[in-house]
């Protein structure tokens, strides 16, 4: 079954809204203008039917609906959770494709040189649909945000939701461990996700090398993850006191 959230770039685990669904395909449509893809002409055509059909099913509330629950059924009765595309993108596109506008873009936000560089680490599809989206929504103030949500998306395309393993590739493909993480890819092709127990030990046994420093790293991913969620739910906590104290001292004026 086709995932059209994948196909967008983005993941059905998240629950992506409308607005997101928009800008992710418009950006889409930018990427694999002739100009910017560098690829086969029937390989192009090919893609933007595909970019299309999921649009066209995720644009429309009520089909939507009915793919949503479709999409959850059929991963529900897998018994397992794989991903069976290939680490590494096939499309090209021109490297020296500069957009006018981005390069104001990075006056103002000189950072954002550095987040599409790390992008590029995934692929170059991924960091220049992360430019097109924010060139689109003009959300530049919350771009690392936005950075997660495509690397989230990414990682779940191509090593699947399990946690751990998503947490294994990032580390790898951050820390430019390239080969190793197209190695994960390939075991998680073969055994699906829901086998990460025995995956991440197979993987430390054919790399005793990175072992100890891989361990080390998803100890403080998972400490920093945990403090992030923290204090997520510290602001909702402070949220929600804000609102009843309002409420409360609006109830106290009308008596």
């Amino acid at each position: 079954m086709k995932n059209y959230y994948h196909i967008l770039g983005l993941s059905f685990e998240s629950v992506p809204e409308k607005q997101l669904i928009n800008a992710a395909y418009k950006a889409l449509v930018k990427l694999y203008h002739p100009d910017v893809y560098k690829g086969d002409k029937k390989a192009l055509n090919k893609k933007i039917l595909e970019i299309n059909e999921a649009y066209e099913i995720l644009n429309d509330e009520e089909k939507k609906k009915v793919y949503d629950q479709k999409l959850k059924k059929y991963q529900d009765d897998k018994s397992f959770d794989y991903s069976d595309e290939e680490f590494e993108d096939k499309d090209v596109f021109n490297n020296k494709f500069i957009d006018e506008d981005w390069e104001i873009a990075l006056l103002v936000y000189p950072e954002l040189d550095k987040n599409k560089k790390l992008l590029s680490k995934y692929s170059q599809k991924l960091a220049l649909q992360f430019q097109f989206y924010l060139l689109e929504t003009k959300e530049f103030y919350k771009l690392e945000n936005i950075r997660n949500k495509f690397i989230s998306a990414f990682l779940e395309r191509k090593f699947g939701t399990s946690h751990e393993i998503k947490s294994l590739s990032r580390i790898l493909i951050e820390n430019d461990y390239r080969k190793n993480a197209i190695y994960l890819n390939k075991l998680i092709k073969v055994l699906g996700s829901k086998s990460e127990k025995r995956i991440i030990k197979t993987f430390l046994k054919q790399y005793p090398n990175l072992e100890e420093f891989l361990t080390e790293e998803m100890k403080f991913y998972k400490r920093f993850t945990n403090n992030k969620n923290n204090d997520e739910d510290q602001k909702i906590f402070i949220f929600i006191l804000v609102f009843l104290l309002i409420l409360f001292f609006m109830t106290l004026v009308n008596n």
